[in-house]
């Protein structure tokens, strides 16, 4: 969104009415945002605006500077919350850093950021590289990543600290009017976080509570099971009983005077078992064959 997507600022004393036909003269805008308070609704004297197409930023920020209703405005290109950090977005520098540049042939380093705009001054050494312009190094991190003989050259805004001497800066301010806003992104990215991991903790203690009532159901299915197999042998052993009780008193119908064979038959099968069927071989004699 970085290569069509600009920060206006200074917006105090220009009317909102004049502001969007103002603009429209560089291009086709998809959108215009005003920032306000969220709590009161009062005019940041900031807005966002997003062209259609590239061209119309190139254009933008080649008219500089731009004066609405008399009042000069402040330009610059929003770089992406996804590619850019927080310094990056707000700091306005004409200084460029490449990291690790003495990796880097000297004569191809330079020659390569040449290209991308006019240079004042080039560190070698130290990885600055100085332009006439600020918005050359908002165009460059917008473009990144760079690529040298297929090696990326990692790039970034010059951020001064207290121990970078005064006179060693180049021209730089901070982007008016955003910074608390900035401040107010990072506490909702820190709520976000806490409500995170406070939703995290939810569902690691739901997910404990479950795995204990499945380890539960998992007991009760097996002591089910087991109850069921009693159950069903005790049935089975019943049928056994009674099918051995109906048979000797059939034997014993048939055969009233023949105690021995009644009594080898019944203990034959009783002594059977479903899985090993024996064959029980009689041999009976002519008076118990006509018995029979």
């Amino acid at each position: 969104m970085g290569d069509r997507q600009l920060f206006i600022g200074n917006l105090c004393n220009v009317p909102i009415e004049s502001l969007r036909p103002y603009c429209e003269k560089y291009g086709t805008i998809l959108d215009l945002s005003l920032n306000r308070d969220k709590d009161n609704n009062v005019y940041h004297c900031f807005a966002f605006l997003t062209f259609q197409s590239p061209s119309s930023v190139i254009q933008f920020m080649s008219k500089r500077p731009h004066l609405i209703n008399g009042e000069e405005v402040f330009v610059k290109r929003a770089l992406s919350r996804t590619t850019a950090t927080i310094p990056e977005r707000l700091v306005v520098t004409n200084r460029l850093v490449v990291v690790d540049s003495t990796r880097y042939d000297r004569r191809i380093l330079r020659n390569y950021f040449q290209k991308l705009g006019h240079i004042k001054n080039f560190d070698y050494e130290n990885g600055r590289i100085d332009y006439d312009d600020y918005d050359v190094v908002d165009r460059i991190l917008v473009a990144r990543p760079h690529y040298i003989h297929d090696e990326e050259v990692y790039v970034t805004k010059f951020i001064p600290t207290e121990e970078d001497d005064v006179d060693d800066q180049p021209d730089r301010n901070i982007l008016p009017n955003i910074e608390e806003e900035e401040e107010g992104e990072v506490e909702e990215d820190e709520n976000l976080i806490i409500k995170y991991k406070c939703l995290e903790k939810q569902f690691e203690d739901y997910k404990e509570t479950k795995e204990k009532e499945i380890k539960l159901l998992r007991k009760e299915l097996e002591k089910t099971k087991e109850e069921l197999s009693d159950i069903t042998q005790i049935k089975l052993d019943k049928i056994i009983k009674n099918q051995q009780l109906y048979h000797s008193q059939l034997l014993h119908h048939l055969l009233p005077k023949s105690d021995s064979i009644h009594a080898q038959l019944c203990d034959d099968f009783l002594r059977s078992t479903p899985n090993k069927k024996r064959k029980t071989s009689l041999t009976l004699t002519d008076n118990e064959y006509e018995l029979l």
